[in-house]
């Protein structure tokens, strides 16, 4: 399998209508498509980024992965299922997806992995932050080396990074992370981003969210792993939402270095494992409250 980008992102809600206006107006993705109890967002030319359903409890639904056109899905469910991997073919899997194959990875996340998806009529809203794209998810997982060798091995991932063996970044083109996994007590999602422009619209965005009374949870600081500035907050359900920019790029596989940046530690900046310390996390040296994450990766080595 050749994974070309993260697609969307699916949540489960339970506060529907201030979710609602908090992902179509103060983020400024388009509403796409409505009905009694789902809401579908675009970020660009795609039918959604995000999509919203009413639940009893809140959190990650699913995730949908871009795989390469030329790719059969029926080819693709039987190469899963030879490595023991039940899967699904869709057909009107969900708005604006005619056709997609279904799975789980070994932690339980469902994922979705389609060739096309429906064009957007709605775009990005007038106002708002209005982000450049959806950039990447990260879950809470039982093993972070189990993750990465199931994204390697069976979707065609790479790592980017590690921090030590709890933490790995994983790329499926030249940005340097669509996946993040962290070996933790529980599951679910950590965290999802979105990709501004640069730091004048990070500003920007955190004025915004400022005006509306949205707490930053950390931020604004420079990631280590990665290198791209971020600020955290809580949308209105409790999940953790990234906005970063100037994040490491890939000049391409073979040469296997990232565009160099007048920040980077190393003059030539590769793929590497990174000790548990506070740069790590964030360069400019500030770290977040306990209750921002989990508290292993809190515990920084100098």
């Amino acid at each position: 399998m050749k994974v070309t980008k993260l697609g969307f992102v699916g949540l489960n809600v339970v506060k529907f209508d201030e979710m609602r206006r908090y992902y179509g107006e103060t983020m400024g993705l388009g509403e796409e498509f409505v009905e009694r109890n789902s809401a579908y967002f675009s970020c660009g030319p795609d039918h959604h980024a995000v999509s919203l359903t009413a639940a009893s409890q809140p959190g990650v639904a699913h995730m949908g992965l871009e795989i390469a056109g030329d790719m059969d899905l029926s080819d693709v469910a039987k190469r899963l299922e030879e490595r023991g991997v039940k899967t699904d073919l869709l057909s009107d899997a969900m708005p604006g997806l005619a056709s997609a194959l279904r799975f789980c990875d070994p932690d339980g996340a469902m994922i979705y992995v389609y060739n096309t998806i429906g064009q957007s009529e709605a775009g990005l809203a007038r106002s708002g932050i209005r982000p450049q794209k959806i950039g990447h998810i990260a879950y809470y997982v039982e093993s972070a080396a189990r993750s990465e060798r199931f994204y390697t091995e069976s979707m065609g991932f790479r790592w980017s990074d590690w921090i030590e063996d709890l933490f790995v970044f994983m790329r499926c083109n030249k940005d340097h992370h669509a996946v993040n996994f962290i070996t933790a007590p529980y599951r679910g999602m950590f965290h999802f981003a979105f990709e501004l422009k640069d730091s004048n619209h990070l500003t920007q965005a955190a004025d915004l969210l400022a005006k509306q009374q949205i707490p930053l949870l950390w931020g604004p600081g420079r990631h280590g792993a990665g290198h791209n500035l971020f600020i955290y907050h809580h949308d209105p359900d409790g999940n953790i939402v990234e906005y970063f920019a100037e994040l490491d790029i890939m000049v391409d596989e073979a040469a296997g270095y990232y565009e160099p940046r007048p920040y980077h530690e190393d003059r030539i900046q590769r793929p590497k494992v990174w000790n548990r310390s506070a740069l790590a996390r964030n360069q400019w040296g500030i770290l977040p409250a306990e209750e921002f994450g989990p508290r292993a990766l809190n515990q920084t080595k100098e």
